[in-house]
């Protein structure tokens, strides 16, 4: 079956930012990429002369002004030593959730974060809080713990909702510094992405660039 090369142009820079964005930087040699695309998606070589003709064609569409200034104007915090509880999803294990309310000390700025997904529960504590919140808890109710966690708080301009691809630009950012994303939570006007204690200075100075 003929593949569509637009379509599959358009999934291969969906895939590949940092190359999207060298691309749209006048950056990259098109018979080169094209020679590239071919290798990385298996492509038929006899498909070279139509690829080059279609990536002369071919626009990626560029990051919107109004998205960059926004940019400009997020807040970038971090907090490390975190830890996320994976739970199973009961209403034993719910009930027990408000429990952790008397774990964790406000005043202390302690994180306390709790999600409910379409299969588990997941709550973020700080790390020395781990073994209180376990307490709470049955071994099966507990799914999995993942610690070395660091967070980073994104608070965005008040008209961040209203403009398109700004949350995926920022975590495209990450991605093109090869940086896993562990977790995400949105609250309006925040974004806080979890990471790998490891990864948290690069993924810091990444977001940061993007506000200079």
């Amino acid at each position: 079956m003929t593949q569509n090369i637009p379509l599959l142009l358009q999934n291969f820079f969906t895939k590949n930012p940092d190359i999207r964005g060298a691309r749209n930087k006048g950056l990259v040699n098109r018979r080169a990429l094209a020679k590239y695309i071919i290798e990385k998606e298996q492509l038929d070589i006899n498909r070279y002369e139509a690829l080059v003709t279609a990536l002369r064609r071919f626009e990626v569409e560029p990051v919107p002004e109004e998205t960059l200034r926004a940019l400009k104007e997020i807040n970038v915090s971090t907090k490390d030593k975190i830890a996320v509880v994976y739970l199973e999803k009961t209403e034993e294990v719910l009930r027990n959730v408000i429990k952790l309310m008397k774990v964790v000390d406000f005043n202390k700025n302690e994180t306390l974060k709790f999600v409910q997904g379409s299969m588990s529960f997941k709550v973020f504590v700080d790390e020395h809080n781990v073994n209180k919140v376990k307490e709470l808890f049955t071994k099966k109710d507990i799914i999995k713990t993942y610690q070395g966690v660091s967070e980073l708080n994104l608070v965005f301009p008040k008209n961040a909702p209203q403009i398109r691809g700004i949350i995926s630009y920022t975590t495209t950012e990450l991605t093109m510094n090869k940086v896993n994303i562990v977790e995400i939570i949105t609250g309006d006007p925040e974004l806080m992405i979890y990471v790998k204690e490891q990864d948290l200075i690069v993924a810091y100075r990444a977001l940061k660039r993007l506000t200079i």
